[in-house]
């Protein structure tokens, strides 16, 4: 009797589990906070022969989630921000954001543009006297000089902000409508202030290595663990230009009927000032004309009226009405020192597109 054997192959169902094992932590906008340890193992479930058997894990893998570095720098400006030539404390405002997935430090670093176009429009063409970034305090909004001392953005946590400043003097002789034009860049720093640099030569899972993942500035480029944008300052100013000129009042043969400028001749000076072209008003504006060079000819201390050599025509003086002021030195805007021949007006005011005249009138020898 032939002997049959029968072989059985036992079914063996399978199921694998990955069980994650290691620090819990909430995820940024920016991703999971660098430096958490990520611990996995499989496990594996089966059957024998219907029978479920003991489950069977693999060792844990762990890794450390690398550093992501990335950031933001963005103006609050919508415009050229206004200055005063010889003016300081001008300010312009921007914001600081911590994209990445650490905490950082940031250095602040402005430059200049030389030339070329500003952000606002119209193109650079002055640079400020001296400028200065700081870091908002938190105490008052706005940049205050005695409050935003820091100069370095110090421990921005992933996902939080913070404003920065770019604080600027002028020198004086600045034009109206030049343009000063600015980028200012951040740095980052690990959070102790040291200086980063980025990993290229493939993972350590049990290291804590850099990725720097900023994009291009304005005037820095991608992947340098930097970022920069570019505002500008706009000088508003008052544009005064001052002219003379003079014209024959009378001689002592024609009288006032076609007269020339002969001895004896009264000559009528006309010196005007005008702001046409300025963006701001000029204040405190005093007119001097210096005649003691002149041997040939002499002040009329009654070009007007007695004692009244000197008219003013100003918009902020007499309601705009050319008036005649007194030669002495009283509480009128005019006077002439007879000792120095200096005819002198003060206290005129010009808005932009607003003039002035000062007039007075002189005897040839």
């Amino acid at each position: 009797m032939t002997r049959v054997r029968t072989w059985r192959l036992a079914c063996v169902s399978l199921s694998v589990t990955l069980l994650t094992i290691g620090a819990q932590e909430c995820a940024h906008a920016a991703g999971t906070t660098a430096g958490t340890v990520v611990s996995n193992s499989a496990t594996v479930d089966y059957d024998v022969n219907s029978i479920n058997q003991d489950d069977i894990t693999s060792a844990a893998v762990t890794f450390k989630v690398d550093r992501k570095v990335d950031l933001t720098m963005v103006t609050q400006e919508v415009a050229a921000v206004s200055v005063t030539p010889g003016s300081s404390g001008n300010v312009l405002t921007f914001q600081v954001t911590n994209t990445g997935n650490d905490v950082f430090d940031y250095d602040l670093n402005a430059t200049a543009l030389a030339g070329g176009a500003a952000a606002f429009g119209g193109s650079d063409n002055v640079d400020a006297a001296s400028t200065a970034a700081y870091v908002e305090s938190g105490t008052t909004g706005g940049y205050q000089s005695g409050e935003d001392t820091a100069t370095s953005v110090d421990n921005l946590a992933a996902d939080d902000s913070i404003v920065v400043y770019l604080v600027a003097s002028f020198n004086t002789g600045l034009t109206n409508n030049d343009i000063g034009s600015y980028h200012l860049e951040a740095t980052a720093k690990d959070a102790s202030g040291s200086a980063l640099t980025e990993d290229t030569d493939g993972d350590d899972p049990d290291a804590i290595e850099d990725v720097f993942a900023d994009g291009a500035g304005t005037n820095d480029a991608s992947r340098d663990a930097k970022h920069s944008d570019q505002a500008d300052y706009k000088v508003a100013t008052a544009e005064l230009t001052v002219s003379k000129a003079s014209s024959v009042v009378s001689d002592p043969l024609n009288g006032t009927s076609s007269p020339l400028a002969i001895p004896g001749a009264v000559i009528e000076y006309t010196v005007t000032i005008s702001n046409a072209a300025g963006a701001s008003t000029a204040a405190n504006i005093a007119v001097t004309d210096d005649l003691s060079s002149e041997t040939n000819i002499v002040f009329k201390t009654d070009g007007y009226s007695a004692s009244n050599g000197i008219k003013v025509q100003a918009p902020n003086l007499y309601s705009g009405a050319e008036t005649e002021l007194s030669n002495a030195s009283d509480a009128d805007e005019g006077d002439f020192n007879a000792g120095t021949k200096i005819v002198t007006v003060t206290g005129i005011e010009l808005a932009a597109g607003e003039s002035a005249t000062v007039k007075f009138q002189v005897a040839i020898q």
